[in-house]
């Protein structure tokens, strides 16, 4: 009898347990379901994950976890659950699913996935208006998609915004570009760039319209002096304007616009010159890989060279910015077959997620990376009158007290020849460097078979990058001090 009774106390007790258990969790999911509901996604997410050790295989937990995954930023953590909770037809999962592959540059999907969702959408309430939006821009992308041009990127520097214009390095023949606040001094109050025409007598800057947005507009130089700034007429007025750059035809012209054409941020647009009208005739969105939905501006070509230069802040950090150095091909575009080429290999190249990918030409990429080195030099890079006396070829520190910009700065023959040296020796750096970095990208996603040939060659690159610094080190020293011991005498 005591035995039974125990039994029953047991049996009891587990039930009571198995109840509590059950409302524990109803009590859970109502909390995390109502933080959803309310947009903290960052509570919700480990309540729901929570909820799921329990109920696996509920198709609405899943949901919820998958959406707050897209919410909080764990995209890829996302996948599988909006994947369980559409093959078991949860409506608003379709939405989450096309922003998972919207994320992932995958847009063919994500078209595909918000379609049906606004299949089964109620037509005129807030999330099916807010859906219809998001369609437009992604059918927008998949556009942009379907016309992905192949560049052959030959070297990509990160630097810090401010002085970006510094890794630029086209030829005189190309024009010259500068920073507002280097041409026109800190006072300026806007941020964007000026571009002057290789004869120095016509020049491009970012100005205020009457609209209150950025604006660009062009003046002429008179005999000492220049003419009053005139608004670029033609250029669209629904966003703002900036970063300008001509091609050496004077009719080509590159810019940026963060209006609606844009992906995302600034875009580069290229629109050609009337003169007849003396207006700017239709502007277009150059594309993929150039343009992307984070900020892509300031397009610079050096036609006798075959370069090309812009700046992107893609996967970068605030107040970082990527300069990409490419062939420029503008005569023989070719673009990759949606139909016919890799999905995958598509979406990489529109992103530029490796240049050594890119690098389909051996050839043509020696001859760039020669150019870019003789540019570098300075062999093809000596600037003509139009360059403002502020700006200098470089900046030398010899004391707390004096910096040399130019060559024609030192006093001592030696110590400048020494300098010349160290620049040489700098550049060398710096295209090492470019090509340790491009063969480290390769390393990461090559075969096994190429990575022990990859590794050879990194170790060479690694012990040139080692030795040239060194060297770099040591003939700045020996310049400075050289000049130090000069000026003493």
């Amino acid at each position: 009898m005591k035995s039974h009774i125990i039994k029953m106390a047991l049996s009891a007790t587990t039930a009571l347990m198995f109840c509590c258990g059950m409302a524990h969790a109803q009590t859970l999911e109502q909390l995390a379901r109502q933080n959803f509901l309310a947009g903290n996604y960052a509570e919700a997410l480990p309540q729901f994950k929570r909820c799921l050790k329990t109920a696996p295989r509920d198709s609405r937990i899943n949901f919820w976890y998958g959406a707050c995954c897209i919410e909080t930023g764990e995209i890829d953590e996302a996948l599988p659950y909006l994947e369980f909770a559409v093959s078991k037809k949860v409506q608003n999962a379709y939405r989450y699913l096309a922003r998972y592959y919207y994320l992932k540059g995958n847009y063919a999907e994500a078209e595909e996935n918000l379609e049906t969702f606004l299949d089964n959408a109620t037509p005129g309430d807030s999330i099916y208006v807010q859906a219809t939006g998001f369609l437009q821009d992604i059918r927008s992308r998949l556009k942009f998609m379907r016309r992905v041009e192949k560049v052959i990127f030959i070297d990509s520097i990160v630097v810090d915004k401010p002085s970006f214009l510094k890794a630029y390095h086209p030829g005189s023949e190309a024009g010259a570009v500068y920073s507002l606040k280097e041409y026109f001094g800190d006072d300026y109050a806007l941020d964007g760039a000026i571009f002057l025409s290789e004869m120095g007598n016509r020049r491009f800057y970012t100005c205020a319209a009457d609209s209150g947005r950025i604006s660009l507009c062009t003046s002429y130089r008179m005999t000492d002096t220049w003419s009053a700034p005139q608004p670029l007429e033609g250029l669209p007025d629904d966003g703002d304007n900036n970063y300008p750059f001509m091609l050496s035809d004077g009719i080509t012209f590159y810019y940026a616009n963060n209006g609606p054409e844009s992906m995302g941020g600034y875009d580069i647009f290229v629109t050609r010159y009337n003169s007849d009208t003396d207006r700017f005739l239709r502007s277009d969105n150059i594309g993929m890989p150039f343009n992307s939905p984070s900020n892509d501006y300031m397009m610079v070509v050096d036609e006798l060279n075959g370069l090309g230069w812009f700046a992107s802040d893609r996967r970068q950090p605030e107040g970082w910015v990527c300069i990409y150095t490419f062939i420029w091909n503008e005569g023989k575009k070719s673009y990759f077959d949606m139909d016919a080429d890799d999905p995958d290999a598509i979406r990489r190249a529109a992103d530029i997620i490796s240049i050594a990918e890119s690098q389909t030409d051996d050839e043509a990429v020696r001859k760039a990376s020669q150019s870019l080195f003789k540019l570098m030099l300075g062999e093809q890079n000596m600037l003509n009158g139009s360059q403002p006396t502020s700006r200098g070829e470089f900046t030398f520190v010899l004391d707390d007290m004096k910096d040399y910009h130019h060559l024609t700065d030192f006093h001592s023959p030696e110590a400048r020849k020494l300098f010349e040296s160290y620049l040489k020796a700098k550049n060398e750096l710096d295209i090492v460097a470019a090509k340790l970095d491009s063969k480290r990208d390769a390393y990461a996603t090559a075969s096994a078979s190429k990575r022990d040939d990859l590794a050879a060659e990194l170790l060479i690159l690694e012990a040139d990058y080692d030795t040239l610094t060194d060297e770099v080190i040591e003939l700045e020293k020996q310049a400075r001090n050289t000049e130090k011991t000069f000026l003493s005498q």
